[in-house]
Parts: structure tokens; sequence; C-alpha cells
């Protein structure tokens, strides 16, 4: 690599840097000019709902500690004792205090130091100021808690801009988490975050999809340094359902295609959606046309959802139709909403190793008050052909990803040519990406 290019990672506007993906240098930008100045999310509200919860937050080198304090407030702080520089606190818990395990140093939820061992020691030496935790900043969208490093940072309003309004009808701060996984990827994490960027790859990556007529075209748009994706009708309208029957019996296809989703995914449905259509399949004429069918599958399933407790929001169609299929919250955050469930993916990089990443996978869900899970475990599995764990959905992208890192290192390849109108989302992703890495 030259000088040049060291100094600045753009070659050409517009265009995907390929060793970008696998050249340490790369990674090292990032910790420098990425992560330390992006919105990040770090967790969900629903894992700090009492006083003395706290998660970490690991990115780079650096590691973040939320905690909820006495008053309610979410506090960010680096995970960091200012004694000696040990790391505070590991995975999730609760406690009164953060104690520093190597000498133990000990501070409230609020940073304040609050004992300091064997302190006649230093006579008048430490300034409480310097000794506090150094905090974060740290704000919420969606049920969602984010950080951002910079202390001079924009609002999160601002920096998610049209993303949060768009979404704002999906009310996503009233789903809970029904499933959580991850798992090392072996590939980089712009590659694994890249993958659900787009949709042009779906009838060929998840052919089984087209047995339900899974839509042949996407079209995508950007807003600001954001993008999201989602199929395109026939007039050049986006369309909230994409199946098209295959055989004259919808309402079975209808019920099928959910079934295959249970089975392949467990996401982009509920068991009640799923039982609604079957029960359609079961009674509805067999001429039934599409769209009653599915129409009929959801007024069961609302109907069925309030009975329990849940109550759909009220989307209106072109609510819907913008929300689309898939939306990109840069850096890296991808989200699928629907009306009563959200899939839900996190990107980052694995420690020094450009060609790994941490790759986590959720699906958000609402449940009747009080009847969400307390806990949800976060599963781990790095073996990417185990359909049992991850079924088969997952399993063709991950698949995918790990195959691209590969090959995209061939001397042979010069650099990703992306559809300019079904994969936006990865040269606008590519875009910002450079712009924030050119940043001294």
């Amino acid at each position: 690599m030259t000088t040049q290019e060291q100094e600045s990672p753009t070659k050409k506007s517009g265009t995907v840097i390929k060793e970008s993906y696998y050249e340490p240098h790369y990674l090292a930008l990032e910790k420098q000019r990425l992560w330390p100045r992006a919105w990040q999310m770090a967790c969900r509200e629903e894992e700090l709902t009492e006083a003395g919860n706290y998660i970490t937050y690991d990115i780079g080198d650096e590691s973040i500690v939320i905690v909820r304090s006495p008053a309610g407030k979410l506090n960010a702080f680096y995970n960091v004792c200012q004694h000696r520089g040990r790391r505070l606190a590991r995975g999730c818990g609760t406690a009164q205090r953060l104690r520093c395990p190597f000498h133990g140093w000990q501070w409230d939820l609020d940073g304040k130091n609050v004992f300091v061992t064997q302190r006649d020691d230093w006579g008048d030496e430490l300034n409480e100021d310097e000794i506090r935790l150094k905090p974060v900043q740290c704000d919420t969208w969606g049920g969602f808690v984010f950080v951002n490093l910079a202390p001079d940072c924009e609002p999160l309003e601002t920096y998610l801009g049209e993303a949060a309004k768009t979404l704002a009808p999906f009310q996503l701060d009233k789903m809970r988490f029904r499933w959580r996984k991850w798992l090392i990827m072996p590939c980089n994490w712009k590659i694994a975050l890249e993958a659900f960027n787009e949709g042009y790859h779906v009838n060929v990556t998840h052919f089984r999809l087209a047995q339900y007529g899974a839509t042949t075209f996407h079209v995508s748009r950007t807003h600001g340094i954001h993008s999201m994706f989602g199929p395109l009708g026939a007039k050049g309208t986006q369309q909230p359902q994409t199946i098209t029957p295959t055989t004259a019996n919808a309402p079975k296809q209808v019920a099928e295609f959910y079934g295959y989703l249970k089975k392949a995914l467990d996401s982009n449905m509920t068991d009640t959606i799923l039982e609604s259509a079957r029960h359609v399949a079961e009674n509805a004429p067999n001429d039934l046309p599409r769209a009653q069918a599915f129409q009929q599958t959801f007024q069961m399933a609302m109907q069925d959802d309030d009975a329990r407790g849940v109550s759909w929001p009220k989307l209106t169609s072109e609510q819907l139709l913008a929300g689309g299929t898939d939306w990109h919250i840069f850096p890296n955050m991808v989200l699928l909403p629907m009306a009563t469930n959200c899939l839900g993916y996190r990107a980052r990089p694995n420690g020094d190793d450009p060609n790994t990443c941490i790759f986590e996978v959720y699906q958000l869900e609402r449940f009747p008050e009080g009847k969400a899970p307390r806990q949800v475990e976060n599963l781990r599995n790095d073996d990417i052909y185990d359909e049992a764990f991850w079924g088969e959905i997952l399993l063709q992208d991950f698949q995918q990803m790990e195959g691209t890192h590969r090959g995209l290192k061939s001397a042979s390849y010069q650099g990703p040519r992306l559809n300019p109108i079904q994969e936006k989302p990865i040269s606008n992703f590519h875009r910002v990406y450079q712009e924030y890495l050119s940043r001294p």
C-alpha cells in the first residue's frame, strides 16, 4: 500500500475498496475514525430495567458499561478503572457499585468514586474529578440503547434522521426479545452486514422462497447515511406482501409459506400469524384470491392477538410501503420491521482479526403486558452448517458470506460491481464508510 493510500482510503467516490475487507490497515483506521464517532446500538432497554442492571458493549479496543442508576437514568461509562486501567465489568449483571477486581476501588452508578483501598496512602494526591469514571454519550430510540464515544457528537435523533421517522409507526420500543443467537463469523464485519443490505440475492441464495413466489426485483432507497430496500410491484411501487401463488390454492400456499418461515428462520412471522394462516387454509375455499387469503390471515391474527393482550400498531398502507423490507442503520445495525415482530442483525470486528467478526441475530416480538421473557439467553454457535440451530435461511446467507470473503482476496478480482438499483444500500454504506475513514 502506498503512502497516499495509507493517508486516505478513498480511491474513487462511490466505489468499494476490496482491501478494506481484509487489510489490517483498514481495521486500524476503523478503530481511530469510525467507531469512536458513530452512534452504535449497544443493547435493549429491557436488559436494564432495574437499578443496578448493567451490560457491557465492546467495540475495537474499547469497552463501555451501560448501567441503570437508582434514579432510573441510563448512564454509560468507559469500562476501565481509573487506577491501573483494569476493566471493571464483564458481560451483564446487577450491582450496587462498580468494583475493580484488581485493587478494590469502587464507583457508584453515576460514576463517582466512592472507595479507594487504603485511601490515606495518597494524601491529597487524588482529584475527585480525575478519578470519576469517564462518561460516554448515551441515548435511546425504539427500545434500543445507543452509545457514542465522541463527547461533541450530534444528537441521536439527528443522526437517525429519516430512518427513525419512517420506523416510528412500527413501535419497536414495544417489542421484546424472543430469541438471540451469535457466532464468530469467518468473514469481515462489513461482508456480514452487506449480506443483509440488498434483496438482489434472495431468489438465488434463498431458492426455496421462490417456491412461494418471492419477489424477483427490489428497489432500494438511501436516507442520508442510512438506507433500505423493499420489493418492487408491477407499477413501480413497493408492496408489503410479495408472494405470488404457483398453485390455484392460495390459502394453502400462504399457510405453507409461514410454516416454512417458522422452520427455516423462526422470524418474519409469529406463531399467531402461522396458526391463523393454517386456519384460513383449512376453512377457506381453494379458489380464494391471494390478497383475500392474506387479509383473512391478518384479520384473524389481529383478533387472536388482541384477545391475548397484544395490540397491533395501526399502520397505514403508506407506512407499510415506506417501511419496506430491510433497513441499514449506519454503521452496523440491520432491522427487518413488521407489525408485530422484527428481525435484527449486528456485526462488529472481532478483535484485531479483519478476517472474522462477531455477528448477532435476534427476534423482537410483541408480547402481552408482563408476559415477555424476563431473560433471553444469547446463544452461541460458530457452526455455519448447523441447520438445526440456525435454520436453513440463515445458513444460506452465512455460507455466502464465508465464500465472499475468501473470493474477494483473489488477485483476479478488482472489487464489487454493484447493481445501481437493487444494491444501492451497499454503495451508500461504503460512501459513508470512506467519509468517516478519510476524516483525520
